[in-house]
């Protein structure tokens, strides 16, 4: 196979990274890459490994980044504190302290309470569809369902969403490893200081009158005389925001996109809707709304013969190892009961996503809604862009028709 273009910013490869990440994983699983300044790491066994040893590889690159890596611009260093206290930037003991406290959010238990608004939001969400059946499905769909729930978990009037969206977008381009992130850092930085703002008020208003919500629940949360800095609460709301939507939003899009490319497997699930659970996992796994993180090496290591020099960066190309056909029979293809699925779309070990279980459930409820509501769906743009970012995958639009079940009735469908 001829190399491929190995620029993994170039913009063929953001729209379809999976041609070069074969060629990588065939040729040159552990790759120094210029264009990322740093080791980009393919096949499923080496992100595995690199995931599982949180010691030897660091999740915090604010801290232990090497200089010669950083940038010493001001509009970065302000974006960088406060992306520093995220949780998952975090090593132990920092994030063993934040992840325990932190991990009543998401139980099993809460998430059951959730299921009939996670419910409410999506029915209101496909009444609301335009009548004549055309749609842009990730701005009137993809977007608000998960930025509606993850605010009202978090306690954020409903009329702030918009606001919401705005300044994550912002933060979003940065973070999300965009073409341009370094020039568009004073726009990441006034994003960041707008939500900081925003949740520095509302943690306020819990302080003294607390809710059933996320934000209280960080402010009480104690265990073994540990508690959350203040900081650290306005840094993790902005991180459950932002990555409470645009992960699950990109699982969406991507997911509607590749279940509509796929017909037969839309089909099979249409007609086995128990398939669901596994259904998303595929999906999670076919198209990562997370291809790559970040990760710095502790001291060198050796891997797949390479040595990985402490303070560098390395990438787990997660979107790489879930296509991995040594782990995957037949990767490339599509199949919504695949099972086992040890997919990495959430990561693994310490740093396993919180919001997983979250998003699984949003993603099980509004994909069954919509095989219920419409016996229908067009793709309306066979070739729909990909966002230019790196380390977050979802599409700038995704317009289709939704016929609903009374016009398909009266129309013999």
């Amino acid at each position: 196979m001829v190399a491929p273009n190995l620029d993994l910013k170039h913009p063929d490869n953001l729209q379809n990274p999976y041609p070069l990440f074969r060629w990588l994983r065939d040729n040159d699983p552990v790759h120094w890459s210029e264009s990322l300044r740093g080791w980009a790491v393919s096949r499923y066994e080496d992100v595995l490994a690199i995931l599982q040893r949180p010691r030897a590889f660091s999740a915090d690159r604010f801290r232990r980044l090497s200089e010669e890596f950083r940038s010493n611009r001001p509009a970065v260093q302000d974006v960088v504190r406060l992306l520093r206290d995220w949780l998952v930037f975090r090593d132990p003991p920092d994030h063993t302290r934040m992840r325990r406290l932190l991990h009543n959010t998401f139980t099993p238990r809460e998430l059951d309470r959730m299921r009939p608004r996670i419910q409410r939001v999506v029915d209101d969400l496909l009444d609301r569809m335009n009548p004549d059946g055309a749609t842009e499905f990730v701005r009137e769909f993809a977007f608000p369902l998960p930025a509606s729930v993850i605010a009202i978990m978090l306690g954020c009037p409903a009329e702030d969403i918009d606001d919401l969206k705005r300044w994550s977008d912002q933060l979003a381009r940065f973070i999300g490893g965009h073409q341009d992130a370094l020039d568009n850092a004073d726009e990441a930085r006034r994003g960041a200081e707008d939500m900081g703002a925003y949740f520095r008020e509302l943690i306020a208003t819990r302080r003294g009158r607390p809710e059933e919500d996320l934000i209280s629940l960080m402010l009480a949360a104690e265990q073994d005389g540990e508690t959350m800095t203040a900081e650290e609460v306005v840094s993790n709301s902005i991180l459950l925001l932002a990555a409470g939507h645009e992960t699950t939003t990109n699982l969406l899009s991507n997911g509607m996109y590749h279940l509509l490319r796929n017909p037969e497997q839309l089909r099979r699930l249409r007609e086995q809707p128990a398939l669901l659970p596994a259904a998303v996992d595929e999906l999670l796994r076919y198209d990562s709304p997370v291809p790559a993180v970040i990760k710095v090496p502790t001291a060198d290591v050796e891997l797949n013969g390479r040595t990985l020099r402490e303070g560098e960066m390395v990438f787990p190309l997660i979107g790489s190892a879930d296509r991995d056909e040594r782990q995957f029979p037949d990767p490339d293809r599509l199949d919504v009961g695949r099972q086992p699925n040890r997919h990495l779309a959430f990561g693994h070990g310490i740093h396993f996503c919180l919001g997983g279980p979250l998003a699984r459930v949003e993603g099980q409820i509004a994909f069954g809604s919509i095989l219920r509501r419409f016996p229908r769906l067009v793709l309306r743009e066979e070739h729909p862009p990909f966002m230019p970012k790196i380390f977050l995958r979802g599409l700038e639009r995704l317009p289709i028709a939704l016929v609903p079940a009374e016009s398909a009735r009266a129309a013999g469908i």
